[in-house]
């Protein structure tokens, strides 16, 4: 009897082992499940994220901070960043600064007096001359370029800008009257950089005096056309020039006739000299200059390539023809580190002009 009642027993278990599980019973386990992996995986995860946005969100308002920006400066600005991959570099680059002006210029015209007060604490109310152009912000007032419409070119400059406008002012009459709505082109040329144009429709005209002025909105749609292949660094370098006669002479042999003159500018390419003395140089003429760039000696062949002369002295643009790897090397280091030095210099607000080396 006891046997009966073991195996009896036995039975009914394992009847309830091979039972398919109920519904009630598939919903406790995946809710079991669901909460081991939130608390497990999912929470964690989270809470790191949570966690890292808010030490960034601390990061940029002490930054904003450092820099003198209000608490509602810096909440403006945040609108962009909060939203952003790299949120400091609203802080630091012109370019993206722009990009989140033109945000926040579209969506609040209210808000304009303040991104004017923040630009001037960010120092990005001005733009070395080195940086290019990423907005019609940029553009320098008084800027002098060509307003072209009806396939017609005419002398024009930048006469007033705004947050949200640019006052452009026909320096030639125009043969026609632009109406509002019409669309031109305005381009310019910046010195050492490139020629730059972008379209626009017109907002409105009006008259200052006998000038006819275009109103015409913001763009971040600059083109620019480079005019050479490498940068040009401003310097004032004391040099020696030897000037050779014909091709069969230009060799490492110092010529008799020595003229001394100033790099005014270098790139990895080729220089910009000014004589001290008048002397006749032609274009492809060749010459050797001897120049020491922060200690460092370069002395390397070159061919004239432009000259531009006064009364005073005469200037050339020089290619250069065997710049070794190591002083290509040199000079590219020696532009990078002055621009280094250059854009702290205009971020502290003591903006400097190229270098004095």
């Amino acid at each position: 009897m006891k046997y009966q009642g073991g195996f009896e027993t036995f039975r009914e278990a394992t009847k309830y082992m091979f039972e398919a599980p109920s519904v009630l019973d598939v919903v406790f386990v995946l809710l079991g499940l669901s909460l081991a992996i939130g608390l497990l995986i999912v929470f964690p995860y989270w809470w790191s994220k949570y966690r890292a946005r808010v030490e960034l969100r601390r990061e940029f308002f002490n930054s904003a901070r450092i820099f003198g920006l209000s608490q509602q400066e810096t909440n403006l600005l945040w609108r962009c960043a909060g939203t952003a991959k790299e949120p400091m570099k609203i802080l630091q680059s012109k370019a993206v600064f722009e990009r989140c002006v033109s945000k926040l210029v579209k969506e609040d015209l209210s808000k304009i007096e303040l991104i004017t007060s923040t630009r001037k604490k960010l120092k990005f109310d001005s733009i070395p001359w080195f940086l290019p152009l990423s907005s019609t912000r940029d553009i320098d007032l008084y800027q002098t370029g060509f307003v072209t419409y009806n396939n017609m070119a005419y002398g024009a400059a930048v006469w007033e800008k705004s947050e949200s406008e640019l006052h452009i002012a026909f320096l030639d009459t125009p043969g026609k009257i632009v109406s509002t709505g019409e669309k031109v082109k305005f381009s310019f040329l910046r010195e050492g950089d490139g020629r730059y144009y972008f379209y626009s429709q017109v907002i409105r005209t009006y008259r200052d005096g006998n000038k006819l002025v275009l109103v015409l909105p913001h763009t971040d749609q600059l083109s620019k056309i480079q005019l050479r292949d490498s940068l040009r660094w401003k310097v004032k370098i004391p040099a020696k020039v030897f000037i050779y006669t014909d091709d069969t002479s230009a060799v490492f042999e110092e010529p008799e006739y020595i003229v001394e003159a100033t790099v005014e500018d270098i790139s990895t390419q080729g220089v910009k000299i000014c004589l001290h003395a008048l002397v006749e140089v032609k274009i492809g003429q060749r010459i050797l200059v001897n120049f020491e760039l922060k200690s460092y000696p370069i002395k390397v062949l070159g061919t004239v390539k432009n000259i531009r002369g006064s009364t005073e002295k005469t200037c050339v643009g020089v290619r250069f023809e065997n710049l070794g790897k190591p002083d290509e090397d040199y000079i590219r280091k020696f532009i990078i580190d002055e621009q280094r030095e250059l854009l702290k210099a205009y971020k502290t607000g003591e903006p400097k002009e190229g270098s004095s080396s």
